[in-house]
């Protein structure tokens, strides 16, 4: 089974990632954004898209709720990967990311 992998963000942030094969998923503000998340994570749920990678410009994760965000990361696919905007990480991708390896290998490998 062939996955895609797509972009989710403000078209002048994420343009430039369809030219390399990543299918673009405009949101320009947060209620788009989280609207267009679940959708997405449904219609792959029911196997209506095949999308294994979700990258997401990480200020749109950052706003959502926790249960929310819990809602968006079960199950395996797609992965949601948070991607730093245009002015840079906030740090909430480096976090979601060291939760995973730290729940992953049992330990924080990268330290504070």
């Amino acid at each position: 089974m062939n996955f895609e992998i797509a972009i989710l963000g403000p078209r002048e942030q994420i343009l430039g990632f369809a030219a390399v094969g990543a299918r673009a998923i405009f949101a320009d503000d947060f209620e788009s954004a989280r609207e267009k998340l679940f959708a997405t994570k449904k219609a792959v749920e029911r196997g209506d898209e095949k999308i294994g990678v979700l990258l997401v410009v990480e200020d749109f994760l950052a706003a959502l709720s926790p249960e929310d965000y819990e809602k968006l990361s079960a199950g395996a696919l797609p992965a949601i990967i948070p991607l730093p905007g245009l002015s840079g990480g906030s740090g909430f991708g480096n976090e979601k990311i060291r939760r995973i390896v730290e729940k992953a290998v049992g330990s924080d490998i990268f330290g504070k």
